[in-house]
């Protein structure tokens, strides 16, 4: 007996993986600030869930993931391991979206998530000194800024 392999579930492989690498990216992050992410403010919380959200566009560059996917893999993310709640999630990945796609919504947030798109090269390439210092630099800044 053949056994068919469909779309739908070659897809929920790669989105399973793409969440799980996300995770263990939030992990080593929180690892290399020396913070568990659940002893983060919330602006610390929300600047690594934008970092975050760079990561999810490597992903779906990298895996060729359609929109629908991304956004729900942002989501998802926003959800786990972020403790985001279904509706903050969806609508703080709608806002990241938006930013994402004009620059002068918030250059600020454009910015972190341009540097999570470095971070995720970076936690791939196993560079945790370059990780280390990319998110410890935009968590310095921003919050020199209140």
């Amino acid at each position: 007996m053949t056994e068919f392999i469909n779309a739908d579930d070659i897809n929920d492989v790669i989105l399973a993986a793409a969440a799980n690498e996300l995770e263990q990216m939030v992990d080593k992050m929180c690892e290399l600030i020396g913070t568990p992410l659940e002893q983060t403010t919330e602006l610390e919380r929300q600047v690594m869930a934008a970092f975050g959200f760079g990561a999810v566009y490597g992903i779906t560059h990298r895996d060729q993931l359609a929109e629908p996917q991304a956004h729900a893999l942002s989501i998802r993310m926003l959800i786990k391991p972020f403790n985001y709640s279904e509706q903050q999630a969806v609508d703080f990945a709608d806002d990241l979206i938006r930013v994402a796609s004009d620059r002068e919504v918030h250059p600020v947030m454009n910015t972190i998530i341009q540097r999570g798109i470095d971070g995720h090269r970076q936690f791939n390439q196993e560079d945790d000194e370059g990780l280390e210092r990319n998110i410890q630099e935009i968590l310095t800044a921003v919050q020199s800024q209140k």
